[in-house]
């Protein structure tokens, strides 16, 4: 009997210590412990991983929760700094795609446009369940925006288009490119600015066209369709290039452009 207890003694040892263990390691392994939470960050090729214990916190109706500005910071995306030093938050010329862990996203999975800077000051994460938050009371927006167990946010570039009877945006990466040659005489890929107005402006021709900078730059004369249609956003020079040859000074060639006016 002495023999058997003893057995008995040593198996409960080694089944016990196996069950501390391997409960251990699915704890230390799990992406949902609010210590240990993430969400990756994609920003033009790069990619950042955010701990949530890194960030400031804030109570919401006595949950713990994130800002969602507080995931992009100038870090990621640096101030813009004009000629005479002064600094210009470039996080507003951006659009920003919320993913859940499924892959589900309001653009992606509902056809929604993607979130703006201002959407990303007003909503947060709720850390114990990593799900985004968009509060009515502070913003209208679709159900499909509070995103469940947020994996990642895809940073994207947008130019905005403010038109008469709307204000929208179009994403850099929904417009296709073309080869020109630009204003160094060297082969470029571009983007036409006229893609970016032909997605949302009736009878385009009917309308004028001027362009502002981020810190609020551009032509002091609207120019007429058949001009601005000779407009291209130059991939690798990161600045706005026209063909037409009256076109030519310092303000039009825009290096942070932000909006496109159809007046």
């Amino acid at each position: 009997m002495r023999i058997s207890y003893r057995l008995f003694q040593i198996a409960l040892f080694f089944v016990l210590g196996a069950v501390f263990f391997f409960g251990c390691s699915k704890d230390d392994d799990n992406p949902s412990d609010p210590a240990e939470a993430y969400i990756w960050i994609h920003s033009e090729g790069d990619s950042t991983q955010i701990l949530f214990s890194e960030l400031p916190k804030i109570d919401v109706d006595g949950q713990e929760a994130i800002q969602l500005s507080s995931f992009i910071d100038t870090t990621l995306i640096p101030n813009y700094v004009d000629r005479d030093t002064v600094h210009y938050d470039a996080r507003p010329l951006y659009a920003y795609q919320i993913i859940g862990a499924d892959g589900f996203s309001a653009s992606g999975s509902r056809g929604y446009l993607d979130n703006t800077w201002e959407h990303m000051t007003l909503g947060y994460i709720i850390v114990s369940t990593k799900r985004a938050i968009f509060p009515d009371e502070l913003i209208d927006l679709p159900s499909a925006y509070n995103v469940q167990d947020v994996a990642s946010i895809h940073v994207h570039r947008k130019f905005d288009i403010q038109a008469p009877d709307t204000v929208s945006f179009v994403e850099l990466k929904d417009v296709a490119s073309v080869e020109i040659t630009n204003d160094v005489g060297q082969i470029e890929s571009a983007l036409p600015l006229k893609d970016f107005v032909d997605t949302l402006v009736v009878n385009p021709e009917n309308f004028q066209y001027n362009m502002r900078s981020l810190d609020d730059f551009g032509p002091t004369t609207d120019m007429t369709w058949a001009q601005f249609q000779t407009g291209y956003w130059l991939m690798q020079s990161q600045k706005t290039f026209f063909t037409d040859t009256s076109l030519v000074g310092g303000r039009y060639k825009l290096k942070v452009l932000e909006k496109i006016l159809v007046n």
